[in-house]
């Protein structure tokens, strides 16, 4: 890895790491209801990769690819993930048909879009000429390093340890679909709705339904990471 693609990778997390310390700092201090401004510092940081993304016009690049019918099974363990925590949380909280939009919104547009377009796109192709598997493991490594903010946010070391291993899981799976020649469109809607479920979910999923999506996932990057080093062999 040259110095210079090091330090944007380290430029790119620290940058990350910025926003979503300050937006979490906000939302200790003001604990504000409004889903919106749950996450409302981390939507200049979203405009700004949606600027940048236009400026170099990448937008083919990184969204406009096509989807088969064929392809439904291969991201079938995602639909049944999300179907897990659905069940986890027994549902999602109607009480608010306002807030579920909004969290829709702010989770596919904002968070979804921001660490995907980072980590799945951005650094995962910055690193991709140093080895397809070397840019999976490493975009996958720093995108749960982010996810261990949550420690300072007061949660626990349990959950927090099983928060950074659950998202390890899903960043090599999400990398390894993008390494596959899917839309990062796909990535982002699984990552937003996977969000949107948690968050508005009529209860805390118990902790039996972590380690049971950690197996799921687990099963299937092995069987993702078992056919991307195929596809790389024929080429």
């Amino acid at each position: 890895m040259t110095k210079k693609i090091f330090f944007k990778l380290i430029g790119l997390e620290l940058l990350l790491i910025f926003f979503y310390v300050i937006n979490g700092a906000y939302v200790s201090i003001q604990q504000p209801s409004s889903p919106f401004f749950q996450f409302a510092l981390l939507v200049p940081l979203s405009l700004g990769l949606f600027v940048y993304i236009a400026v170099k016009k990448k937008w083919h690049q990184y969204f406009f690819l096509t989807f088969n019918k064929s392809d439904i099974l291969l991201v079938s363990p995602l639909i049944f993930v999300l179907c897990i925590i659905l069940f986890g949380t027994k549902g999602l909280n109607t009480e608010s048909f306002s807030n579920l939009i909004v969290m829709l919104i702010i989770q596919l547009f904002v968070v979804a879009f921001i660490e995907e377009t980072v980590f799945r796109g951005i650094m995962l192709r910055m690193l991709v000429g140093k080895g397809p598997l070397t840019a999976v493991w490493v975009s996958s490594l720093l995108f749960s390093i982010t996810h261990s903010l949550q420690l300072l946010g007061g949660q626990s070391l349990e959950d927090t340890v099983i928060q950074i291993i659950y998202a390890l899981l899903v960043g090599l799976v999400l990398s390894l679909l993008i390494l596959e020649g899917q839309s990062i469109i796909l990535t982002i809607l699984f990552h937003g709705l996977n969000n949107f479920f948690n968050f508005m979910g009529n209860e805390e999923s118990p902790l039996l339904y972590a380690y049971i999506i950690i197996i799921v996932l687990f099963i299937y990057m092995l069987l993702l990471w078992k056919r991307v080093k195929k596809k790389i062999v024929i080429q």
